[in-house]
């Protein structure tokens, strides 16, 4: 086998996407980001192919000394990781060869994963998860997803999405609304837009002065997660509340899975997630009230360490995985 020292990585997201050049040891020598390419598949395979060749060349590394290229998607992948079934933040992407495509432009084997499968193996890798065996990754974003590592093995689950938390249902009424039914019902409730929602949904309802009235008009439809959350860090009492009952439904999630999984760590992630520090003491609180009381004690909640790389650093980390047993071999027999 021979000595192949770098992987490339690229995390596909629904605005922007990241590549790079990574060491063996996880080592990141060059990367790049772009706004994504959201015409026809073929734009962003290109640009995939532009960003990874103009990364190479600035790292220095040739590509004869790549193992491999790793890829973090939005999307649905077959159990072969090589079509990307569905992906419904890139439009067009439906039944996409992607893995054909890039290993024939780029002479390299490659390897597809979810993104929260990806974001989850960064962060076992080089993350808040080192060293632990159980690890729970909650993405809260624009959305809520994630993955998890079981028994020191990443969890697929039988159509490659275990992890698609933001469809848990945590209310026992008939779910109606249609953000609910569009994105599932705790992503409609505790992810960014759910989180400004429930902020105009508040100054709606009252004349208690806010920095959040005086950012926003009436229907408060401009309102985003970041501001509520900037407005909270400056002692806005609306926004402070808004904050408290966002942990208080993060915690509800987590703490479901918490009594199904008996993690041994859940990191949190992803734009609404890094703002951890405001709401990890709720979420905490919550887990103890409401978790199998074992496992609740057992649990750590913390915030991620790798931040928006863990994805991509994840990508590379799965080609790694996917050549360690022939990576062994060669060792002994070298």
């Amino acid at each position: 086998m021979p000595s192949c020292n770098y992987v490339l990585a690229a995390d596909i997201g629904g605005t922007k996407t990241a590549t790079a050049v990574v060491s063996s040891s996880g080592k990141v020598l060059h990367a790049s980001k772009a706004p994504t390419a959201l015409g026809a598949p073929s734009q962003l395979i290109d640009q995939i192919v532009t960003m990874l060749q103009e990364d190479l060349g600035r790292a220095g590394v040739d590509i004869a000394d790549v193992l491999g290229l790793g890829v973090a998607i939005p999307g649905v992948i077959d159990a072969s990781h090589r079509i990307v079934i569905w992906a419904p933040n890139l439009p067009g992407w439906e039944n996409v060869p992607l893995h054909d495509e890039l290993t024939t432009r780029l002479n390299l084997s490659v390897r597809i994963e979810y993104d929260g499968h990806a974001a989850v193996l960064g962060e076992w890798w080089l993350g808040a998860g080192r060293g632990y065996q159980n690890v729970v990754f909650v993405i809260v974003g624009t959305g809520i997803g994630g993955g998890m590592i079981l028994d020191g093995r990443l969890y697929r689950g039988a159509s490659c999405l275990a992890g698609a938390a933001g469809w848990f249902v945590l209310a026992t009424q008939r779910v109606s609304d249609e953000y609910a039914l569009e994105l599932g019902h705790w992503e409609s409730l505790a992810a960014g837009p759910g989180i400004a929602r429930l902020a105009a949904e508040r100054l709606r309802q009252s004349d208690e002065p806010s920095i959040l009235r005086d950012q926003s008009a009436q229907p408060y439809e401009d309102l985003t997660a970041r501001m509520v959350f900037d407005a909270a860090r400056k002692g806005d009492a609306l926004a402070m509340e808004v904050v408290q009952r966002t942990g208080e439904i993060l915690g509800v999630g987590i703490a479901n899975i918490v009594s199904l999984i008996n993690p041994e760590i859940v990191i949190l992630g992803g734009g609404v997630g890094i703002q951890a520090d405001l709401l990890v003491d709720r979420i905490r609180d919550v887990i103890r009230h409401n978790a199998q009381p074992i496992s609740a004690k057992a649990v750590r909640v913390v915030p991620s360490q790798l931040g928006e790389s863990a994805g991509l650093l994840g990508a590379a980390r799965a080609v790694l995985l996917c050549h360690e047993p022939a990576m062994r071999s060669h060792n002994m027999n070298g």
